[in-house]
């Protein structure tokens, strides 16, 4: 009998199976593991996620209405039905919400029934307890479940894409949908840019699309990028390299390069959704001693910021004289910043008071005087007239 293909799970529990046929084993337990691996890859269906942890692997079959199955084999590649269980938490713009994994006893995984995928990416972190040691990840999820995410991951590989392969700014190439999108960090700022390219993977425009990041580092993260904004400056602002359209920014907390990277883009009323590095088929590591997914690099970028606030100075210095320019580049960027500062002297008007002063003359009343003569002083003046 001829395998032309296999799925994920079921590819990883035959070359285990295989193996212990080698050493010398029976074949009948070998069979009898392939009967139940086969049974639980049903129930799984195809498309299922898997991340491999230090003591075996964790598959994931999480639906869009929210329906979770899940199945853990060991390091042999036997699956592990008993003394496990486990939770789910969902994070989304409501908030978090806690859903126990049980297991099926019919099927032999661990099923939970979590809220619908809404977001074009949705975190939800897990915890399985496996002969009573913690197993614990998290997922960044497409609103069409990991069959998306699984899909899509086909659907790249189909397109063919160097390994290694750096963009025109140094950075990481990766292919969500249709799109080639560049990818970097400032290892020091945490600013992280994505460029949208051609097929010669050349920088083209933005456009609509809407960018979400989920990141799996020291703690998960979603981040959603907005456009880069050009200031008034356009000379300034095409010297430092930035420009409307040219790329998505954002921040991204980051000590060192992430275990996993999820992107999602949404365009035209449609989102699609690539986990950097992930393979359909094949187990994801995320144990210590897993591979880093490399997006830090050294950028100019913070030389570009001062650009940027110098020339917005200037900007607003053209506008408004109290404003005053001090470029961080050195003597010459401080004199270019002098001598292209225009400033001009305020416009000032003053007008005078308007006074109204009345002057009344003042009442002046004189009393009139008044004289008393005494009965001795008309008798002397009476003889005086009779004498002459």
């Amino acid at each position: 009998m001829k395998i032309t293909k296999v799925s994920g799970v079921l590819a990883l529990l035959l070359i285990a199976a295989a193996a212990a046929c080698g050493k010398g084993e029976q074949p009948a337990e070998a069979n009898a593991t392939v009967e139940v691996t086969a049974t639980a890859e049903s129930a799984m269906g195809e498309g299922a996620y898997v991340e491999e942890h230090e003591s075996g692997k964790a598959a994931f079959n999480v639906a869009a209405d929210g329906n979770v199955k899940a199945a853990v084999t060991g390091p042999d590649g036997k699956p592990i039905r008993e003394d496990v269980s486990g939770t789910l938490v969902w994070k989304d713009a409501s908030g978090e919400k806690t859903v126990p994994l049980t297991l099926d006893a019919k099927t032999g995984l661990l099923v939970a029934a979590g809220p619908k995928l809404e977001a074009d990416l949705t975190e939800i972190g897990y915890t399985l307890n496996v002969a009573g040691k913690p197993w614990n990840g998290t997922l960044h999820v497409p609103a069409g479940g990991t069959a998306e995410l699984y899909a899509n991951a086909k659907a790249s590989a189909e397109l063919g894409l160097p390994e290694g392969k750096l963009g025109p700014h140094g950075g990481r190439v990766e292919i969500v949908g249709d799109d080639r999108l560049e990818l970097l960090v400032d290892e020091v700022t945490g600013e992280v840019r994505v460029y949208v390219l051609d097929a010669d993977l050349k920088p083209i425009d933005i456009g609509e699309r809407k960018i979400t990041l989920g990141v799996v580092a020291e703690a998960p993260q979603v981040v959603v990028l907005a456009p880069a904004v050009a200031t008034a400056d356009v000379a300034a602002t095409a010297a430092a390299g930035v420009a409307a359209g040219a790329y998505l920014t954002g921040k991204l907390a980051l000590a060192a390069d992430p275990l996993k990277l999820t992107i999602a883009v949404r365009k035209a009323g449609h989102a699609a959704v690539g986990l950097c590095g992930y393979r359909p088929g094949v187990a994801f590591a995320v144990h210590a001693r897993a591979p880093r997914v490399k997006v830090r690099v050294k950028t100019d970028w913070d030389a570009h910021v001062h650009a940027l606030a110098n020339a917005d100075l200037k900007a607003k210095a053209d506008i408004d004289p109290k404003v005053h320019v001090h470029a961080g580049a050195g003597a010459a960027a401080r004199a270019n910043a002098k001598a292209n500062v225009n400033v001009k002297a305020p416009s000032i008007r003053v007008t005078p008071p308007s006074v109204n002063v009345q002057i009344k003359a003042p009442k002046i009343s004189i009393p009139k005087p008044s004289f008393k003569a005494s009965a001795s002083a008309h008798a002397s003046a009476g003889a005086k007239v009779g004498a002459h």
